[in-house]
């Protein structure tokens, strides 16, 4: 479980920030007789998972934002928008240039369970995911130019991502746990200086092990190396 609740957050952290700004796709208005309301967390028996949350039309998301990952890891993600009685877009991922078109379907199947056709390609049958108690939040950002990464003990490893480096994170926890957190410079004159937690100084090492059991808010500091002369 604790994996599969990596993956999700994995999940929505990229491909909620890959929709976010875009005016979705899909060629109709919409409209139809009754409002698309299936929503939330969904897997198959392959391991693959998919979500459906509703889009904020006031950051342009007019639509829904529908991700999916496979159990191989691909995933595709973006804002589509309800044509008929489904949901039709495409689902390619914003942050990967040059990603081909994966235009799906999304209907709704028996009670509870969604049905997924790719254009050209397979179909996919989810049913919904039992999502685990969420006890305590960790947050992750930064102060100034650098980036941060995170990994949770025995799950993953910590990475931080050349490509695309990320200045925040937000992680649901099912119970208490250990994590390594990890702060870096990215830009040139830039140096880290501490993690803060809640507000009150942490600690000085960029890269510190943190057993995490109420909600709690890390900060990494940075600031330019003139200005701290």
């Amino acid at each position: 479980m604790k994996k599969t609740l990596a993956l999700i957050m994995a999940l929505i952290m990229c491909l909620s920030l890959a929709a976010c700004g875009g005016a979705g796709s899909g060629s109709g208005s919409g409209e139809s007789a009754e409002e698309w309301t299936r929503q939330g967390y969904f897997e198959n028996e392959e391991g693959d998972m998919l979500y459906i949350l509703p889009g904020d039309p006031e950051v342009g998301q007019d639509g829904w934002i529908v991700g999916l990952m496979f159990a191989s890891g691909e995933m595709h993600g973006d804002v589509i928008r309800q044509e008929g009685s489904s949901l039709h877009g495409n689902l390619t991922n914003k942050y990967l240039e040059g990603e081909p078109d994966y235009i799906v379907t999304v209907s709704e199947e028996g009670e509870d369970g969604i049905f997924l056709e790719v254009e050209g390609g397979e179909s996919y049958h989810f049913t919904p995911m039992e999502m685990p108690e969420i006890l305590y939040t960790m947050t992750i950002n930064t102060e100034g130019l650098g980036e941060i990464a995170y990994a949770e003990e025995g799950v993953m490893d910590l990475r931080f991502d050349d490509e695309f480096p990320s200045q925040s994170a937000y992680v649901n926890m099912e119970k208490a746990g250990s994590y390594t957190i990890g702060a870096r410079e990215n830009e040139e004159g830039w140096k880290f200086v501490k993690w803060t937690k809640n507000g009150e100084d942490f600690s000085e090492e960029p890269i510190v092990e943190v057993y995490v059991d109420e909600d709690s808010d890390f900060v990494a500091v940075f600031e330019y190396a003139e200005e701290s002369e």
